[in-house]
């Protein structure tokens, strides 16, 4: 072989735009030939280079192509959903991993290499939906101290305390109480949105007010979800901007639950979710919350809990993106979606269906992330390096699992009868002991566990009904 028919035989690589196997086989023939004609050792050894260049280069480019598939080469590429994705109990996000009933799946890491900088409390004003003060209502909060933009915070109830409490966790070492909830004659505290604003809801007068309250100001802000008295109304979320207000309208006469977003451009009814109209089934683990925004107030979701009618609805702005929906005639017992939860550095979402964990984030179809989890109260730290979650034994008794979001691995034991975990900061989360099912003897004791050495120390916190950073289903 003359060195110009090798050169025109090599430059044969680069001309089909999809190689194929013919391609591969017709390139092999024609070296087999040239080498039949001519075997001098200098030719030969330009052959044998050429031959293993063009079957590396030729590898090279099957695998790229899918020609060839490499096990260690692997690239799981899920299409962008179109309009809203519709999930059914016989048809799930996937159906090719297999369910075991001990969590023990690898998780990879998902988190980017650089940190996203963290949530920051919103500065802006509430002023949507606006109404007057409920008459007679008197102030209990007072608070003391500063509180920082991005600092950890927590809604708890103290050990002999009458009324709730917000610490602050900037150092988690020396942790402040930095406002105190008294008892209020009709209204209640019912969570947080960020480490400066709080909620407050007056259930007892029946009239859908709530407000948010400015920390450490005390900054009231009332407002009114809108309706006719024979409208039945659910508040859901504020947006962490503070410029959206997401709740639900039912409506037994089509036997749906409308989804509103509220801005100041009015009012949006973004989807309807079925309705039964028969309250909620189930313990209160089968529950958590009805809905939550992202912490950039980008996406959210909302979780409509129903007896075997759970429905999920995600959406960007006020887009649906995603829809978990029942089947014609319901779920099976605990095979609808459940337990949902965002990261607090992204845009993904963790959400229990059936025996199986799943994420969600935009552009992509759910994907499975832990097979086999039955998994209660998940929680993500404000860093969302790690989570948190319980998972039920036949017999009662639970135990607490952590799952090292950064750099994968699998779920590792870290409580024995141990529940209700949730983050107080990046590297403290509280949960409490289980005891013996009886009427006599203690009863569960708190405890926290750090993440630091592993070690636990009991906690002056009887119940915490709300953490920021952080995220929780339970709230």
């Amino acid at each position: 072989m003359h060195d110009d028919q090798l050169t025109r035989l090599l430059r044969q690589i680069d001309e089909p735009a999809d190689p194929d196997s013919a391609f591969a086989d017709r390139l092999f023939n024609d070296l087999s030939k040239q080498v039949g004609r001519r075997r001098g050792s200098g030719t030969m050894l330009m052959l044998v280079a050429a031959v293993m260049l063009v079957a590396l280069l030729a590898v090279g480019a099957a695998v790229g192509s899918g020609l060839i598939k490499v096990p260690w080469f692997t690239v799981e590429v899920s299409p962008a959903p179109s309009g809203v994705a519709i999930a059914s109990e016989s048809a799930t996000p996937s159906a090719t991993a297999s369910a075991s009933t001990t969590p023990t799946p690898s998780v990879a890491p998902s988190t980017a290499p650089s940190a996203p900088p963290p949530p920051t409390s919103s500065s802006a004003v509430f002023d949507l939906l606006p109404v007057q003060q409920p008459a007679g209502f008197e102030s209990k909060i007072a608070c003391s101290g500063s509180i920082g933009t991005s600092d950890s915070v927590a809604l708890v109830r103290m050990h002999g305390a009458d009324g709730d409490v917000l610490r602050d966790y900037a150092d988690p070492a020396s942790p402040r109480t930095v406002c105190t909830f008294g008892i209020f004659q009709n209204v209640r505290v019912t969570g947080l949105i960020d480490a400066r604003h709080v909620l407050l809801e007056d259930p007892g007068s029946g009239t859908y007010t709530y407000a948010v309250v400015d920390l450490p100001e005390v900054h009231y802000h009332w407002f009114q979800l809108p309706g006719s008295s024979a409208t039945l109304r659910r508040f859901i979320a504020v947006a962490p901007g503070l410029d959206q207000v997401l709740w639900m309208t039912s409506d037994q006469a089509s036997g749906t639950d409308k989804i509103h977003v509220t801005t100041h451009a009015g009012d949006n009814v973004i989807a309807a979710l079925p309705n039964v109209f028969e309250g909620m089934c189930g313990g209160p683990e089968d529950s958590s919350s009805l809905g939550e925004y992202t912490h950039s107030g980008a996406d959210l979701f909302v979780l409509d809990q129903y007896p075997n009618l759970n429905s999920m609805l995600v959406a960007a702005g006020q887009t649906p993106v995603l829809s978990v929906l029942p089947p014609p005639g319901g779920w099976s017992s605990g095979a609808g979606p459940a337990t949902a939860l965002w990261s607090p550095i992204s845009e993904t979402l963790y959400y229990r269906q059936g025996s199986d964990v799943w994420t969600w984030s935009p552009g992509s179809n759910p994907k499975r992330f832990l097979a086999g989890v039955h998994w209660l109260h998940p929680s993500i730290t404000p860093d969302g390096a790690h989570l948190a979650y319980s998972v039920a034994h036949p017999d009662g008794s639970h135990d607490v699992y952590l799952v090292d979001l950064a750099h994968g691995g699998s779920p590792q034991l870290i409580g024995k009868a141990r529940n209700n975990p949730v983050f107080l900061n990046s590297t403290q989360l509280w949960y409490t002991t289980e005891v013996a099912q009886g009427c006599t003897g203690p009863g569960p004791k708190p405890l926290v566990y750090s993440l630091v050495d592993g070690s636990e120390s009991p906690s002056i916190i009887d119940y915490v009904l709300g953490a920021w950073p952080s995220t929780s289903s339970n709230f």
